[in-house]
């Protein structure tokens, strides 16, 4: 498989996972309809550090690992496959029976320091985000990548972590607007699934 096509494969199933409705979104959107939004983005900043951090930690493993070990390589291909397919079909389940993560999570943080630190501990215990880097994203990044390889990575996960959340604290600060998310939030767990099982399909066939 070809980096750039590697490249597209992350981004697709970190994009599944980024929009899929969870705890990041939840506390993200109450924080700006609280007028939180300066706060928000401090969350933000620990959120994208988290996910750079899991995502340095499954780069150091793997790089080495998968060089040595074609059947290490194999057997987290198909992890990452089983995982995607897993939460796919979680999240096909939630949809069908209109089932829905909106709760209150949000505080509002004292300091930057400490909304830092609400971001950056959601996103290091966050179960969907863990089982993410260790096993769907080990399993996409290649063997024996060249050293540029790493830094777009690792440049590709902050942009789109960054993108993603500070786009919730600018456009869900509008209530009519977050309001209609919700109304909605049936309909993009259920293509997030669908899309989720197919990479996971795609990962499962491909060699």
């Amino acid at each position: 498989m070809h980096y750039q096509a590697s490249l597209l494969l992350m981004a697709g199933i970190y994009l599944a996972v980024l929009v899929s409705p969870g705890p990041n979104f939840f506390i993200l959107s109450q924080m700006a309809l609280d007028g939180h939004g300066h706060s928000a983005r401090y969350v933000v900043q620990g959120l994208t550090s988290s996910g750079l951090a899991w995502a340095l930690l499954s780069i150091a493993g793997v790089a080495a690992l998968l060089a040595q070990h074609p059947q290490l390589a194999m057997a987290l291909r198909w992890l990452g496959a089983a995982y995607l397919v897993w939460y796919g079909v979680k999240l096909l389940r939630a949809a069908w029976r209109g089932c829905t993560h909106a709760q209150s999570l949000s505080q509002a943080p004292r300091s930057r320091g400490a909304a830092f630190r609400m971001g950056w501990f959601t996103g290091m215990t966050n179960p969907k985000g863990a089982a993410f880097w260790t096993s769907a994203f080990a399993a996409s990044f290649p063997a024996q990548a060249p050293t540029w390889f790493y830094g777009i990575t690792l440049l590709l996960v902050a942009v789109m972590s960054l993108s993603w959340h500070l786009g919730i604290t600018q456009v869900f600060g509008i209530p009519a607007l977050r309001s209609g998310y919700l109304r909605m939030e049936r309909a993009i767990s259920g293509l997030s699934g669908a899309a989720l099982v197919l990479l996971g399909a795609q990962r499962a066939v491909s060699r």
